[in-house]
């Protein structure tokens, strides 16, 4: 269940639209990348490229040196799961786990035996005789991947599976996959618009934007340095803070940060997350700011600042600190980088 999956130079059109452009993307075996971004973005799309069931206007499919052109989507080893389980509802539990073995010829108890293995891995063999129409969303969720790990795929792709669950069926079905990938180590692609989901259950992240991938790379380093402004966003980064490079600093009416070095001097903006920034005394960082807005999230805390006597909301930074900062509007505090250097992009 471990191969290595590569999209070279994928693009699909429809008429005169163009859904994917050029999509490089190498899986490695045993690796979960996550595809991020917007409805329309195209990772759906791609991802029903990698299946067979829809076919690029250019480029190809490779799974372990092997093109996928023109082989059928039966053939290819690879399992799909979807956002809907579609189980089917005249079968037991048992026998919809069963369904690809019976269709390869295997009696019904092998392949009842083989799909109760799978079924023991997602926690329901107790439900094994159940009717599918019994079953609850995240059980339904649990026997869809079940039914998808006993063809013994060679990519597992799941698209948005878990979307229609509460908080709290998502959180377990986090868990499981993690217990699946210690069992069975799977190579998956995740199609997701949950940036919390992709960074939970993903290696790396793959940001998808108008059909193309602004940037590929470790969970960390998308949060903490993204390649552009749009990446900042879909990560969840709420500082766009324009200003000017300068020697390694980035200056603006909010004070001056060092950044990362390499960036040519020039307009750039700092993109620090929230997350990496503290309130210190007023005296004691490189800027002193006024504190504008205080916002509860419950167990953390977000809170505006801006230059002091700033009107404009582009001299604006927003930290998130945990619990109550004891701290009120109209009080100057001082900023700290936590890794004492901050992230500048050009665009």
């Amino acid at each position: 269940m471990s191969s290595r999956l590569e999209f070279n130079t994928i693009s699909r059109s429809y008429g005169d639209t163009e859904v994917l452009h050029q999509i490089s993307l190498t899986v490695q075996p045993s690796r979960c990348v996550a595809l991020l971004g917007a409805s329309g973005s195209g990772k759906s799309t791609l991802l029903r490229i990698a299946a067979g069931l829809d076919e690029p206007s250019s480029g190809e499919v490779v799974v372990d040196g092997e093109n996928l052109d023109g082989v059928p989507s039966e053939q290819r080893g690879v399992a799909l799961v979807f956002q809907k389980p579609l189980l089917f509802p005249h079968l037991s539990v048992v026998d919809n786990v069963a369904f690809s073995a019976r269709m390869a010829g295997q009696s019904r108890k092998v392949a009842r035996d083989h799909a109760m293995a799978y079924l023991k891995l997602v926690k329901l063999a107790d439900l094994a005789q159940r009717s599918s129409g019994r079953l609850s969303g995240g059980q339904e969720q649990r026997v869809a991947l079940a039914r998808a790990l006993a063809r013994n795929p060679r990519i597992l792709l799941l698209d948005e599976p878990f979307s229609s669950l509460d908080s709290r069926l998502r959180d377990e079905m986090y868990s499981l996959m993690d217990d699946i990938r210690a069992e069975l180590a799977p190579t998956i692609v995740l199609v997701t618009h949950d940036r919390r989901e992709a960074s939970v259950l993903a290696d790396s992240i793959a940001v998808l934007d108008s059909g193309r991938i602004l940037q590929h790379g470790p969970v960390a380093q998308l949060h903490y340095q993204p390649a552009t402004l749009s990446v900042n966003r879909i990560l969840g980064g709420l500082n766009a803070v324009p200003g000017n490079l300068a020697d390694g600093v980035h200056h603006s009416a909010l004070g001056r940060f060092p950044v990362q070095p390499g960036l040519r001097d020039g307009p750039a903006f700092l993109t620090v997350r929230q997350e990496a920034i503290r309130i210190i005394g007023p005296a004691d960082g490189p800027a002193t700011v006024t504190v504008t807005g205080i916002k509860s999230l419950g167990a953390h805390t977000l809170v505006h600042v801006a230059s002091l006597g700033s009107r404009s909301s582009a001299e604006t930074l927003t930290v998130e600190v945990p619990g109550d900062p004891g701290i009120r509007i109209g009080q100057h505090v001082g900023l700290q980088l936590v890794n004492t250097t901050g992230w500048a992009v050009t665009q």
